[in-house]
């Protein structure tokens, strides 16, 4: 089975007491532990994006997306266009293929700014008009109340939602699935039995992703859940690397 993860970070944190039991420091620590975990790409972000800002973080990232052996794509880090930090939403897209950076993210409260549509609404019309997805991560300091304000807005945006708690939490993110379309799911928390069956039973398996969370948490787990899960080795394909490796592909063409 082939593995494309949809969530992957590497850089070194701040707070070294609550660190990764396995950090990947490097990208380049990361592809290995790709390599040994059977993962053959997928999308990554830089935590030197959080710790020392997005200008430097998305640099980082850009420089080191080069180097690597895995077919890993960046996810770039945005703040509102009104300090002028980052490119425009008219010149971003060009500047993102180039860097070979196939998703967006925030983190609203490290980088204060208010998670609302308006004050992102031209790089939201951006991801929309270019298929480029847009990463809705609860741990990434981003409320459910704010990202549910973001796609009721806008519900054409394609999103990935990720969501932190690990307690059956099926009320929270099950009405995202069911109202808004073109919202995956990042099933890295998903680790309940008859979980996965009964989602993509009731939503298809076009709208979910493997993701591991590496380095925070381990692939493994992931990839034995979806490998023996009582779903079709169709959905499977779908959820392993088929649909992550879609909206790679229509981020950059």
């Amino acid at each position: 089975m082939v593995f494309y993860d949809a969530h992957l970070t590497y850089g070194t944190p701040v707070n070294v007491d609550t660190a990764s039991p396995l950090p990947c420091h490097t990208i380049g620590e990361l592809d290995d532990a790709l390599d040994r975990a059977g993962v053959s790409g997928g999308l990554v972000y830089s935590l030197a994006a959080d710790m020392s800002g997005v200008v430097t973080g998305n640099k980082l990232l850009a420089d080191d997306l080069k180097t690597c052996k895995s077919d890993l794509y960046g996810v770039y880090t945005l703040v509102p266009r009104f300090t002028n930090e980052i490119p425009s939403a008219s010149d971003l897209p060009d500047i993102m293929k180039k860097a070979k950076m196939a998703a967006v993210r925030i983190a609203p409260r490290v980088h204060m700014f208010p998670a609302k549509a308006g004050v992102l609404s031209d790089y939201i019309e951006m991801c929309i008009e270019c298929k480029i997805p847009f990463v809705l991560d609860t741990t990434c300091t981003i409320t459910t109340e704010e990202i549910y304000d973001i796609m009721e807005r806008y519900p054409q945006l394609p999103a990935i939602l990720t969501f932190e708690e690990i307690w059956p939490t099926d009320r929270m993110y099950r009405p995202f699935l069911a109202q808004f379309p073109n919202l995956m799911f990042d099933l890295s928390h998903m680790i309940f039995a008859g979980d996965m069956e009964e989602l993509v039973g009731q939503f298809g398996a076009e709208r979910f992703l493997f993701a591991s969370r590496f380095p925070t948490m381990y692939i493994g787990g992931q990839q034995l859940q979806l490998k023996f899960a009582q779903i079709s080795d169709e959905d499977k394909a779908l959820i392993a690397c088929g649909n992550l490796r879609r909206m790679i592909g229509e981020a950059m063409k």
